[in-house]
């Protein structure tokens, strides 16, 4: 009596065993910071770069700051088959994120955030594959 249990334990461990690991898994995308946004469509920045906001890019990426309404812009400007990122950090604030454009190349998107004011914030330009960092530009600080 006690071979058959065994075995049959033997066959439920298994058995319990490949359901786990055979199980789908969730697709995950891990962005700079503990805040990721995704962009929606818009235009560019509207006004004068210096005065109104602020841009930073390198390749296939432009990110501009907006710090009347604290909104980032993005631009995906390579058809690469990257995701354009903004990535930022208001480090007095303890805050930090990214604003991810996946709207396809040559669209402007925009994340709308609310930051404290009279805080140092960077802000640098990114692509991604799928959640994983491909290449970052240099970092620019700004004044909100």
């Amino acid at each position: 009596m006690r071979k058959p249990r065994r075995r049959f334990l033997a066959l439920a461990a298994m058995a319990g065993l490949a359901a786990s690991l055979l199980a789908p898994t969730a697709a995950r995308a891990d962005y700079f910071g503990t805040e990721t946004d995704y962009a929606v469509a818009s235009s560019a920045p509207a006004g004068t770069e210096g005065d109104d906001y602020f841009c930073n890019g390198h390749y296939g990426v432009t990110v501009c700051f907006m710090p009347y309404g604290d909104k980032i812009y993005v631009a995906d400007m390579v058809a690469d088959g990257y995701a354009a990122v903004a990535e930022w950090q208001v480090p007095s604030a303890s805050r930090f994120g990214s604003c991810v454009n996946k709207l396809n190349a040559g669209r402007w998107g925009v994340c709308n955030k609310n930051f404290p004011e009279d805080r140092n914030m960077w802000i640098n330009s990114a692509r991604y594959d799928s959640g994983e960092m491909v290449d970052i530009g240099p970092a620019s600080l700004r004044l909100t």
